[in-house]
């Protein structure tokens, strides 16, 4: 029977926040940098949700980083974004989603198998953990989820 926790065990993973302001972004990419820098994780998608008003070609591109807003979606709730949809359609060993769940990205989520689902600073039942993190810093809020993470151990 071999010890592992869940954050080692990761191997791809799926981030999900909401955007606040520039400084905000930059902080949060800044530091899944780092993390992903001291990580076994080989692939990562990281899903920023912006307001409706906000103009997306104004944000920084980046390869891993998808930008969707209410205005991304069909009368329906579908995904206009193909690349986006193909993207939740993959199997991920991590959801992390930092803040309340917007609706409609959810229920793309739930298009894609996830083997842990972890909500950071809000509750939902969709999600098997949740955790609350007081620090407002992107790069303290995603130390203290994956050393929580750590301390969680796998059966094999």
């Amino acid at each position: 029977m071999t010890k592992k926790n869940i954050w080692s065990s990761s191997q791809s993973l799926m981030v999900i926040f909401d955007y606040k302001d520039d400084d905000q972004l930059k902080e949060f990419r800044k530091a899944l940098d780092k993390m992903l820098n001291n990580s076994q994780i080989g692939r990562l998608i990281i899903i920023v949700n912006i307001p409706k008003d906000l103009d997306k070609t104004t944000l920084p591109p980046h390869f891993l980083i998808y930008y969707t807003s209410p205005n991304d979606y069909s009368f329906f709730g579908k995904l206009k974004d193909v690349q986006l949809e193909a993207e939740m359609r993959k199997t991920y060993d991590l959801l992390i989603w930092f803040d309340e769940p917007q609706e409609k990205l959810l229920n793309e989520a739930k298009n894609a198998y996830f083997n842990r689902k972890v909500i950071v600073n809000a509750e939902h039942s969709y999600f098997d953990l949740s955790l609350n993190s007081s620090h407002e810093n992107p790069d303290e809020m995603l130390n203290f989820v994956t050393s929580t993470l750590e301390k969680i151990n796998l059966y094999d």
